[in-house]
């Protein structure tokens, strides 16, 4: 729960540090907003993840799910490219299983798309490890890069995207459901759009509620 009076202490020091400039100090509230904003919103996701796990835990679905299933979950095609063989691989030890499938797809002037979904459904540890960001809401632009997470109307579905202004390399990353981590990658871009377009095929929600 937010102080009242720790609020107020703190507008005093921004706005003696300001030296009494009133926009640096609107900035400044403002961004102490913001962050006590993503602090609740990283507070909801974790409720939502627990839940989710432990309805995971009840039904008896506490490993990764082998790679040749995510591998029909993947897109068999996107229009104007070839799709190549999907990939995939499991890895299992005590306290720890993980399944990934991928698939690359490709232009003859070397434009090309892959998309990578893996299953975290064993390990806690790396789920959070993967998708620590992805609930503070945060955004940079420079000369490079446009890069920053994104959060939807769903708790247990929120990710981050970049856009390479010199490369022109996107990517779109989405945490579903305290389980899965969707990216998908594409060169030759003017923004994230595509790449969206592409990881929204795969239902998103659904995918979420697995």
């Amino acid at each position: 729960m937010r102080s009242i009076l720790a609020s107020t202490f703190i507008a005093a020091l921004i706005v003696s540090s300001c030296g009494g400039k009133l926009d640096e100090a609107k900035q400044a509230m403002d961004n102490i907003e913001s962050i006590a904003k993503s602090g609740d919103n990283m507070q909801a996701v974790q409720n939502a993840a627990e839940k989710r796990r432990a309805e995971r835990r009840e039904r008896g679905d506490t490993l990764a799910m082998p790679y040749a299933e995510l591998q029909k979950l993947l897109p068999s095609d996107i229009s104007g490219y070839s799709a190549k063989e999907p990939e995939g691989s499991n890895s299992d030890m005590p306290g720890f299983s993980m399944g990934q499938a991928s698939r690359r797809f490709e232009k003859p002037d070397g434009s090309y798309v892959t998309v990578t979904l893996t299953d975290w459904n064993a390990s806690e540890a790396g789920w959070t490890g993967a998708t620590a960001l992805f609930a503070l809401k945060y955004r940079t632009d420079n000369s490079s890069e446009n890069a920053g997470s994104f959060q939807t109307d769903d708790p247990l579905v929120n990710g981050s995207d970049r856009f390479g202004k010199q490369d022109k390399n996107a990517t779109v990353t989405y945490a579903l459901g305290a389980r899965f981590l969707l990216v998908v990658e594409a060169n030759n871009q003017s923004d994230v759009s595509f790449v969206k377009s592409v990881a929204e095929r795969l239902d998103l929600k659904k995918l979420a509620k697995m």
